[in-house]
């Protein structure tokens, strides 16, 4: 594991060793723009300020604390007229209220304890009133199917046994009147 001393770059204290490398990549950029940048232009100045903000070069403070020196040799220069560009910072630092992160554990674990507790109650709630609309509903289908003249489970063998001797009976009728009919036309003959 790396010694926290190697993340000191430029007098920043990166938290990550890819934050530190990086930091030193920006710092020899620099060095080598220094070296071939002429202060005393202020259209070089302005063309190396304008290309690192559009192409995004640097992304740490290292960068940015940079630009802000070729920003104020650009005021310094500048004429009133003419619009020198804010230096656009890309991180999000307000997703941290503190820089201990052993009070932000804390803290986030006392939010996910109050979290669960509210969440508990409410599933304890909801599970007991669906399980009662429930019951009600089977009630309901119970009655439903008693009273139905239709089949159903609970009936189904009793209702088809009445609707074959309802058969039965009306075929018993139908063969008695043909009987009838029968020995009508043979005395007649």
């Amino acid at each position: 594991m790396a010694d926290k001393t190697d993340w000191i770059v430029d007098g920043f204290q990166f938290g990550t060793q890819t934050d530190a490398e990086l930091a030193k990549s920006e710092l020899k950029r620099i060095e080598r723009l220094k070296e071939k940048l002429e202060y005393s232009n202020p259209n070089m100045v302005n063309a190396v300020y304008k290309k690192a903000i559009d192409n995004r070069i640097f992304k740490t403070p290292v960068g940015y604390g940079f630009l802000k020196k070729l920003q104020s040799v650009l005021k310094e220069n500048a004429t009133p007229e003419e619009e020198i560009a804010n230096i656009p910072v890309y991180g999000v630092y307000s997703l941290r209220e503190s820089a201990n992160p052993a009070v932000e554990k804390v803290k986030a674990s006392q939010k996910k304890a109050k979290e669960k507790t509210k969440q508990e109650f409410f599933s304890r709630r909801t599970s007991i009133m669906v399980n009662i609309g429930l019951f009600v509903l089977v009630i309901i289908m119970f009655f439903i199917s008693y009273t139905s003249k239709s089949p159903t489970v609970l009936n189904y063998e009793k209702t088809i046994q009445n609707r074959y001797s309802a058969w039965e009976q009306e075929l018993m009728e139908r063969e008695q009147v043909i009987r009838e009919k029968e020995k009508e036309f043979l005395i007649s003959d």
